[in-house]
Formats: structure tokens, C-alpha cells, sequence
């Protein structure tokens, strides 16, 4: 602080919001959740060339009332520019500190990225509305030329409705996402200090166009470095990548959250299914060591793992009440596959030895709550919000539940084989848990599937899940492949997949043989679709395949969870070429699917070792391939016809 010193007498002021701490959070929208009152703990250095002092939070301290009246994460801001200023009080001590500290081991959330506004538009009902052309996390910062003591109010949303009006998609408890600000003498400019909001449109109560000097949006997020790009000839591809990377930037605030505007939690089934993506395009490694580090606090003494990490008394309390437990299959695994994924990625092999304990004490609960080597019992939320069960969610969480549980366990039994092998665990542990693994498939294959290749339930999401789990092998499988295939032609050719399958989809039918239809799937506009989202005006990933539906009704639904941008991962190693072979990139595999109808694609990754980039274009005389290879990696080259071991350096290459 030594540069911020002047002549004289120096004021030391702190500003105090509630935040996490005892404001309003999470589905519930309850506050007080870990506190219930403010309070600040402070230690100020004074280093002479002989000594050093201390000056400490105490009862020499004053506080009083700023001009924010209110803060919270969910309710919005308010301040008051016209009233008075309060007196200073002596400060209340409290014991509240006595608790070891830790260091906050992310980067502090901060603005990223500031927009403008696309259009200042009165809406058809008369309202004044402002468009900032992206579904974004943050705030709004604007500056007014009001008169003092006027109220205005600034109200925040994902869409409009189908009439072209400001529309609040966010149901729920104290969710207001409104700011208020009292406007003071001269010009306001207003800019809250301790919410933000999920938008991308908000609405003006209390000025007239003409009183707005200007205004722009500020996106907030936890500083990430970008390691990845995808760009190709198909603009609604580009346009998928573009939503996936707002999506991550959205979500990505102190912990990854799976929303910026409903819950603004750390839901592990939306992590979970979304890091290999992720960690393509960002580097998460930090960031979601961090949030592991809250995992294993927060998990129960029989291993049990909370769906939401941090947890928080309230949801808990629903989750227990509603459900009867706080697990779920494919959320609560979390805490094996994520590990698992950042050293795949980033190959640092310490992300595993921070979490085996609380991963073994994990499958350790589930091998405990199983019976005869199936997962069923307990509450799991299924393929979470699949198509055909949109107005019956409830419905489809029990129609795929039991089939999704069980592949489950045995994709995370896989998974954590993989971590103790890694980490050259001892032979006996590595050979337990690879018998247990072929126990759980033969038990998934015996209870669930049928020597025609039909799986109990017959849903899309359950064939994708029995092929990922490999509780099928040889004609078997494939009799399951061709019945996923039938299921998606008879669907219209559209998919019907949730939360827990959509990431393993396009990959098990291109390993089936049906790779054709994959391509179909990723380039189908009609609903349900990536690009139908794309087609219908979205910016950032929606939370459910329809939450704008055929007929234009707008739903309430969150337009900004990153969870269906699962499919950039497959669109990144087949379209972009670029295939992580070995842990950390250490082997790396260039192979676009030349074939798939595009005209060019380029893809990269800044690896460990250096940057690896695929840039492939078709021309009249047939594909031109070019590729970088950093040091110190084995890599492969496998194009139509062509197939060679690769150096590092820049090649290019011909093909058919």
C-alpha cells in the first residue's frame, strides 16, 4: 500500500457486502447460510528498517451505513445517492475470527470483457428496454443525468418474449436481478459493487431515453487464460463455439457455477459432464483444484459427495426432504472424473494424489448403498431433462434412473482404475478394482439389456449410456449401436438424450459405425439441436434443448448453462483433428474427418508442451492439411491413405 500514501493523515475504508456469506444464494434462495451478521478482519503492515507494526482490526475501528442500502447476489443492488451520510460508530468485536484461515487460492473475480449496447429499443408494450446483444454474467454500469431523489430501476433477463417484450425467464425465491439506484446530484453513474446478474437485455424504469448519457455491460468471471480455438466454414458450428466459450465465461465465477442468474452454485453433474470441453478451450487447472479442495471438505463422513459443492445448509435441507439423500449418480461422480479429466489435459499428476483418498471413499459409498453389483438405489436424477420428457421432468428422472445409476458406476469404477494406474498404485488395489469393474458390467448387462440389444427403458440416453460403460462388447454392442440408431431415425432423426448421455452420444455412434448419423446430429437445426439453439438466436448454451420452443413460446428456463456444450469436445477432435492421445498432450493424434462435408476447419491447443494446432481446407485437387507438432511429444498423422509417425514442427500433406 506504500504507493497509495500521501502527506498527512491516510484513511484506511473497507466496503462490505454479503455476498456468499450471509446473503441470499442457491435454488432455495435462502440467506444466512454460513453467517448472520457482517464483519471484517483486517491486518495492516507497517515495516520500518528496524521494526514492524501492526494495526489490527479492533474496537478503534468505525463503520457505518454506505450508500448501498442492499447487496445480494440474487435480490440486486441498491444505493442511495440522495440521502444523507450516516454517522461513524464505534465497531462491535466479535470471537467470529477465531477459526483457521485460509488463503483463497483463485484469482479474485474481476471484469473481463465490456460491451455496449446493440440497440435502445421501446418495446411493443412501451417499455424501455436495452440490448446488448450477448447472454452474458455481470452488471451494468450507467450514467444519468436525473434529477436528484429520482428512482431507477434496472431489471435483467436472458430473452424476451415471443411479442418482442422484456420477459423474466427466472422463476423462483428472491430472484429479482434488480438494481435501484436513488439518483444524487448532478450526473449518477451507478455500477453495483457486490451482485451480478445473468442478461443479456434490461429494462429502464425511471429515466427517459434521453437521461441515459450512457450505459454498457461489464462481464465478471474469474480471470481465465484461454488455450484453445475452433474456427470452420459452417457459421452455426462457429457460432456453437462462440456460445460454448460465453457459456464457460459466465459460469466460471469463483466455482463453476451452472448458471449465473437462478442458482449460481457449483453443480457437480454440470462440471462434470462439461470439463473435457472446458479444458480445451481454458485453462482450468487451478481454478478446479480449488474447487476440489471445497469437495473434499464438504464431504460427508460415510464418503458420501454433495450435489453442489460448496453445499449449504438450505439445500441440503431440501434435497433430503424431497429426495431422501444428497448424491446422485453422475454428479456425485464428480469427484473422480473431474480429477481424472485436468490430469488427461493438463498431465499434472498432483490432482490425483490431492483426491484419491476422498475418491476412494466415494466408491466406497457407492459399493455400500449397491446390491449384487448395481447401483439403483437412492435418489439419481437420471438423463437429466431429456426431450421427450420436457413437461415431466420428475417423469424422466424415473424412467432413466435405474439404467443411468448403474452404467454410471461402472463408467466412474473405469475411471478410477485408470487414476490408481496412474498413479502406480499397488498391484492388489489395481487388481480389486478392475475384478469389481467386470462384476458391475456383467450386472448392468444381465439386469438391463436383452440378446435382441434392447435395454430396459428403450430412451436414447440409456443406449448411449450401456455402450459408454462397455457393458456390451462384440455383436452384442453392436446390436445396441443399431437399436440407438433406430430409436434416433424413428425420432424424426432428432436425439432424446439428457444431461448424462449428450456427451457420450456422438462418440458412441461414430464408434458403431455410425458416424453419418453423428454428423446428421451436430448440423441438425430442427429441434432438439445444437444448432437449433443457434438458429433461434442464442449466445450463450441454453439449460434444456427446447427453452425456446417450436411455436415460439418462450420458456422459463436459464439461457446460459454450459452443460449441452458438452459437444465440443468431439467437435474439437473430429471436426478440428486435434486428439489428445497421452496424458498432458504428451501424445497427440491429428486427425479431422476430412470427409464431413466442410470445406476447412482450424484447431488448436496450447498444451504443456507448446502449441498444437490442426488447419485442414479442401480444394479442387483434394484436402490440404497442415499441422504443428510441439516438442517433446509422440505424434501420429491419420488422414484417408495416409497414415505417418510425426517430428515436431509445422507439416503439411495432400489427401484425397
Amino acid at each position: 500500500l506504500t504507493a497509495l500514501l500521501q502527506e498527512g493523515e491516510n484513511t484506511l475504508r473497507v466496503l462490505l457486502g454479503d455476498g456468499w456469506w450471509i446473503g441470499r444464494i442457491g435454488l432455495t434462495g435462502d440467506s444466512c447460510q454460513y453467517g448472520d451478521r457482517l464483519a471484517f478482519l483486517g491486518q495492516l503492515e507497517l515495516e520500518d528498517t528496524d521494526k514492524t507494526e501492526y494495526i489490527v482490526t479492533d474496537e478503534q475501528f468505525q463503520s457505518r451505513p454506505s450508500y448501498i442500502k442492499y447487496s445480494d447476489l440474487m435480490m440486486g443492488e441498491k444505493w442511495d445517492l440522495a440521502a444523507p451520510t450516516a454517522p461513524w460508530t464505534s465497531c462491535v468485536v466479535t470471537g467470529e475470527a477465531d477459526e483457521t484461515l485460509a488463503l483463497q487460492t483463485v484469482a479474485p473475480v474481476g471484469i473481463w470483457t465490456e460491451l455496449e449496447p446493440t440497440r435502445l429499443m421501446t418495446a411493443p408494450n412501451g417499455e424501455l428496454v436495452v440490448d446488448f446483444g450477448q447472454c452474458m454474467a455481470g452488471v451494468v454500469e450507467i450514467c444519468l443525468t436525473c434529477p436528484a431523489g429520482r428512482v431507477v430501476t434496472l431489471d435483467h433477463s436472458e430473452t424476451l418474449d415471443e411479442q418482442g417484450n422484456f420477459f423474466r425467464n427466472i422463476l423462483g425465491r428472491n430472484k429479482d436481478q434488480q438494481d435501484v439506484v436513488v439518483c444524487g446530484t448532478g450526473e449518477t453513474v451507478f455500477c453495483p459493487e457486490f451482485t451480478y446478474h445473468g442478461f443479456r437485455y434490461v429494462r429502464i424504469d425511471g429515466a427517459a431515453r434521453e437521461e441515459i448519457k450512457s450505459i454498457r455491460a461489464k462481464g465478471i468471471g474469474t480471470p481465465l487464460r484461454e488455450l484453445g480455438s475452433f474456427r470452420c466454414s459452417h457459421p452455426g458450428l462457429n457460432q456453437l463455439q462462440h456460445n460454448i466459450c460465453w457459456a464457460t465465461r459466465s459460469n466460471m465465477v469463483s466455482v463453476p457455477t451452472d448458471c449465473p442468474q437462478r442458482e449460481k452454485m457449483g453443480w457437480t453433474g454440470d462440471i462434470q459432464v462439461f470439463v473435457p470441453t472446458g479444458s480445451f478451450n481454458y485453462d482450468l487447472n487451478g481454478f478446479l483444484s480449488a474447487w476440489l479442495g471445497q469437495m473434499r471438505l464438504s464431504q460427508a463422513k460415510d464418503g458420501g459427495i454433495p450435489i453442489i459443492i460448496p453445499s449449504y445448509p438450505a439445500q441440503t435441507a431440501m434435497q433430503m426432504k424431497t429426495n431422501g439423500g444428497n448424491t446422485s449418480a453422475a454428479w456425485s461422480d464428480a469427484c473422480v472424473l473431474v480429477p481424472l479429466q485436468l490430469y488427461k489435459t493438463y498431465g499434472d499428476i498432483r490432482v490425483l494424489r490431492d483426491n484419491l483418498d476422498m475418491m476412494e471413499k466415494w466408491m466406497g459409498f457407492i459399493e455400500n448403498a449397491s446390491h449384487d453389483y448395481l447401483w439403483t438405489d437412492g435418489y439419481h436424477f437420471g438423463d437429466w431433462l431429456i426431450p421427450s420428457y420436457q413437461d415431466d421432468i420428475e417423469g424422466g428422472t424415473a424412467a432413466t434412473a435405474p439404467v443411468i445409476a448403474a452404467c454410471q458406476y461402472a463408467v466412474t469404477t473405469a475411471a478410477l482404475l485408470e487414476v490408481l494406474e496412474a498413479l502406480q498404485e499397488p498391484q492388489e488395489k489395481i487388481g480389486r478394482c478392475r475384478s469389481l469393474l467386470c462384476h458391475i458390467r456383467k450386472a448392468v448387462r444381465e439386469q438391463f439389456v436383452h440378446e435382441d440389444g434392447t435395454v430396459e427403458g428403450d430412451l436414447q440416453g440409456l443406449y448411449v449410456m450401456v455402450l459408454c460403460s462397455q457393458a456390451v462388447d462384440g455383436e452384442l454392442a453392436q446390436k445396441v449401436a443399431d437399436r440407438l440408431a433406430a430409436k434416433i431415425e424413428a425420432n424424426g432423426g432428432g436425439l432424446d438424450t439428457g444431461f448424462v448421455s449428450t456427451p457420450h452420444l456422438l462418440d458412441m455412434l461414430t464408434q458403431y459405425g455410425y458416424e453419418d448419423l453423428a454428423w446428421k446430429l451436430l448440423l441438425r437445426t430442427e429441434s432438439p439441436s445444437w444448432l437449433y439453439q443457434v438458429e433461434h438466436g442464442a449466445t450463450s448454451m441454453w439449460e434444456n434443448w427446447n427453452a425456446i420452443r417450436p411455436d415460439g413460446t418462450v420458456t422459463t428456463s436459464s439461457f446460459n448453462h454450459y452443460s449441452l456444450g458438452s459437444v465440443g469436445d468431439w467437435i474439437y477432435r473430429h471436426v478440428g483433428g486435434l486428439r489428445r492421445a497421452g496424458a498432458g498432450w504428451s501424445e497427440i493424434e491429428y486427425a479431422p474427418d476430412v470427409n464431413c462435408g466442410l470445406a476447412w476447419a482450424q484447431c488448436s491447443h496450447q498444451t504443456p508442451y507448446g502449441l498444437a494446432a490442426c488447419d485442414w481446407k479442401r480444394t479442387e485437387d483434394g484436402v490440404r492439411v497442415e499441422v504443428t507438432v510441439p516438442c517433446g511429444v509422440t505424434a501420429r498423422l491419420k488422414l484417408p491413405g495416409l497414415e505417418q509417425e510425426l517430428a515436431a514442427g509445422t507439416h503439411s500433406f495432400c489427401c484425397k
